[in-house]
């Protein structure tokens, strides 16, 4: 048998004990602590969308457990079967994991649901502040708005027919506040994963020239982060989705694998609506569209509905059960949404001229009867 000389093996224990610490370095591990009780409904799931992946964990004796591989900073979505069965939904909720290692979750449960928490991860205590003084200033804006409106009114911002004037207010006041706390973490934390998440998911309360510079002082490893990415496509999509722009032509698939251009509606005063499956006010608005859509179809006018639905069953599922009669186009990869339109939320509506040329967008309710009525008379 051959010898191993001193140095080989020195550098076959450096090797070893490298490769451990790596292998530990490569993983995430949750380890969760429930407090309230769960009825019963003893699993929690968690999740991610970028790396796409889904676990779901057992609790047991008020705890619980998994172990996912870690790729690149990411946000660790959590939802319980508690709030799916008691509540009848959920709403998902995020800790941000910027490094591999045990994260310590606390998962609250009270009558509002089930509440996450974790105090491990510098990205996650940066977030985690924000988020919290975020909400106790939107605690305290509604409770002046409640003192200015009445307690009905501000009820009715969360209804089918809001005040005007208190949720146009609201709107201004929580943009404001929103602008003012992103810029002050940001600047602060430039090179925190927790900016680049913060920048990315309130960048509609921040006109360009705020968001451009926030970005700008991003680290080039944060911007080099998917989230930093999409801002820098998000200030590129800026440009070209004001009114007054022409978008660029695009190639989606409709419900029956048929190529859709938007191209093949020039000349036509087009409609473009960008929705999902799952969005409850995307689908609350079909019954007016479709009314819309029987007045003005024969004026040189027609709509454009692009789901961004990342399930295509959910998608054709939706699609048949509504039957809009208008063409439809699925945009699984944002590759439209995100990149031309720059839609940041759901329901989005663009209405392009006969040429292509943005003329209008953001249309709701009443500002669209108005606007289709002066255009289409």
């Amino acid at each position: 048998m051959k010898k191993i000389t001193t140095s080989a093996r020195i550098l076959l224990l450096f090797t070893a004990l490298s490769t451990g610490a790596y292998a530990q370095q490569k993983t995430v591990v949750i380890k969760g602590t429930v407090v309230g009780d769960t009825r019963g409904y003893d699993r929690i799931d968690m999740y991610s969308r970028n790396p796409d992946r889904y676990d779901s964990m057992t609790v047991t004796n008020k705890t619980f457990s998994g172990e996912v591989p870690f790729e690149a900073p990411y946000r660790q979505l959590f939802a319980s079967l508690y709030d799916s069965k008691v509540r009848g939904g959920y709403a998902p909720q995020a800790i941000l994991i910027d490094k591999p290692g045990t994260y310590h979750v606390v998962a609250h449960i009270d009558s509002t649901g089930t509440h996450y928490s974790s105090i491990d991860g510098a990205a996650q205590q940066v977030y985690a502040a924000f988020t919290d003084e975020m909400d106790k200033t939107f605690d305290g804006i509604e409770t002046t708005m409640k003192q200015k409106y009445g307690a009905d009114v501000m009820k009715s911002l969360y209804g089918k027919n809001p005040n005007a004037a208190a949720a146009a207010e609201m709107e201004t006041l929580e943009k404001t506040i929103t602008s003012k706390l992103v810029q002050r973490y940001v600047s602060k934390n430039p090179g925190s994963y927790a900016s680049a998440v913060i920048l990315q998911r309130n960048s509609g309360s921040l006109d360009s020239k705020t968001l451009t510079a926030l970005y700008q002082q991003l680290t080039p490893a944060i911007k080099a982060l998917r989230e930093g990415e999409a801002i820098k496509t998000e200030i590129a999509a800026r440009k070209l989705s004001v009114n007054g722009a022409t978008p660029a032509d695009f190639t989606l698939k409709n419900e029956v694998e048929k190529a859709v251009k938007l191209s093949d509606y020039k000349g036509k005063y087009v409609l473009i609506d960008f929705w999902a499956s799952w969005c409850g006010p995307c689908r609350a608005a079909f019954p007016h569209m479709r009314e819309l859509y029987a007045q003005y179809k024969g004026k040189n006018f027609e709509i454009l509905s692009i789901s961004t639905d990342r399930d295509k069953a959910a998608w054709l599922k939706a699609v048949k059960d509504e039957n809009n009669p208008w063409p439809q186009a699925h945009d699984d990869k944002g590759e439209v949404s995100k990149n031309t339109f720059n839609v940041q939320v759901l329901p989005t509506l663009f209405l392009l001229d006969p040429k292509g040329k943005i003329i209008a967008q953001k249309l709701e309710g009443e500002a669209l009867d108005k606007k289709l009525k002066e255009l289409l008379p």
